[in-house]
């Protein structure tokens, strides 16, 4: 597994204002910045600064590569108060979440529904080319912007409405359903909601849309940031917390 330097164990960091002079970074106040050979960091410039037209393309292309199929389930981690334990959801030992969030005590599961609609010219709903199916997308622009697009979200049985515009809008209603203790019914949508890899167990969607696990076993996980390093010529170094969602 590559280095990381947005890990949460990484040691303390600092800002430093830099400038440009010759062929090198020097600390704004003047000399150079005394670092040990092979430290990770980052700069941060306008775009309009950058003098290579081919290099700024690189650091700004967009790429949406698919994860999920449609109609592929996602199990929902709920603190459900009436409900002692998950595991009394007769939920396989081996397959149980991994990463669930503590105090929880129900798994819903829900799944991949269609696109969903948009607005289209008159003459768009003339052709014949079936619309792509829906499911779930990581979007990359650049080397650290990332999130996960999903389609609509099909609701278990008995919910109105049936089908949810969002990861999000799901999680509202379920949490509505079944965390009432709850102020609010907001949740994170990247640490809540678990896609299944090809071994069976669940996995936070966070991993996905992070890349930072690389087990062997993880075939679904490992094919995805293949793909996502073909597209883009890298790797890109995201930060593993769910700060972004869709």
């Amino acid at each position: 597994m590559k280095e990381n330097y947005y890990d949460p164990l990484w040691s303390e960091q600092v800002t430093l204002p830099v400038k440009r002079v010759g062929d090198r970074w020097e600390f704004l106040y003047g000399g150079d910045i005394p670092v040990k050979d092979g430290t990770y960091g980052e700069l941060r410039f306008s775009a309009r600064a950058i003098a290579d037209a081919k290099f700024l393309e690189r650091v700004t292309t967009e790429v949406r590569i698919k994860a999920l199929g449609e109609n592929t389930p996602l199990m929902v981690a709920l603190s459900d108060r009436t409900q002692k334990s998950p595991y009394s959801q007769a939920l396989p030992a081996d397959a149980f979440p991994k990463g669930i969030p503590h105090g929880t005590t129900r798994c819903a599961i829900v799944r991949l529904g269609p696109p969903k609609p948009r607005l289209r010219p008159a003459a768009e709903h003339q052709e014949n080319s079936a619309p792509e199916p829906g499911g779930l997308w990581l979007k990359l622009r650049g080397l650290d912007k990332c999130d996960l697009i999903s389609s609509t979200i099909i609701m278990p049985d008995g919910f109105t409405p049936p089908i949810a515009s969002s990861l999000n809008h799901a999680f509202t209603l379920l949490s509505r359903a079944y965390e009432k203790h709850r102020i609010s019914n907001t949740g994170n949508a990247y640490t809540r909601f678990f896609y299944q890899d090809r071994n069976t167990r669940w996995y936070p969607l966070d991993d996905l849309r992070s890349g930072a696990i690389a087990e062997a076993e993880r075939t679904l996980l490992h094919q995805l940031w293949t793909d996502v390093e073909k597209a883009l010529g890298w790797r890109p170094l995201v930060r593993s917390s769910g700060d972004r969602q869709r």
